[in-house]
């Protein structure tokens, strides 16, 4: 059975984002917009909700739901911005791995004509027996193409 990351996880990011506004950005360590979405919610709360309201919920009893649509709303927008920015990081993520195994199983493949060992192209000789590898100028490729196409 594959392994379960919880780095970026997309659905953990926005159930954080439901319990506490906020929280989600907090996991993806997106700190400023964290506490963009808890002052947002805070300046909601005092601009846009009643106070009778405000002491209800702190005191426990039901209030009018249209009363607290504001601070549901942001915090539901929080939840949703949170689990957007956890799915993106992660399809980055793995396009990323995805290039680096390529690209790394490409360089894996070339060999040392002398020992056979694996190397790196870039290096110009062998690290392993330390031959050298015969280097070609790609400009006298093309000067010795045109006189022969001439």
């Amino acid at each position: 059975m594959g392994q379960v990351s919880l780095r970026n996880n997309p659905l953990l990011a926005a159930l954080l984002g439901t319990m506490v506004t906020g929280l989600g950005h907090f996991y993806l360590r997106r700190w400023l917009r964290a506490l963009g979405w808890l002052g947002l919610i805070v300046a909601a709360s005092v601009l846009f909700v009643p106070e009778s309201t405000i002491t209800a919920l702190s005191s426990g009893t039901l209030t009018d739901p249209f009363s607290t649509l504001p601070i549901v709303l942001i915090s539901a927008a929080s939840a949703l911005d949170a689990y957007l920015i956890a799915k993106v990081r992660r399809q980055t993520d793995r396009f990323q791995a995805d290039n680096t195994v390529g690209s790394t199983e490409a360089d894996e493949s070339l060999t040392c004509p002398a020992c056979g060992k694996p190397v790196d192209p870039d290096l110009g000789f062998c690290h392993w027996c330390t031959a050298e590898f015969n280097v070609v100028d790609v400009s006298k490729l093309e000067r010795i193409d045109e006189n022969q196409s001439d």
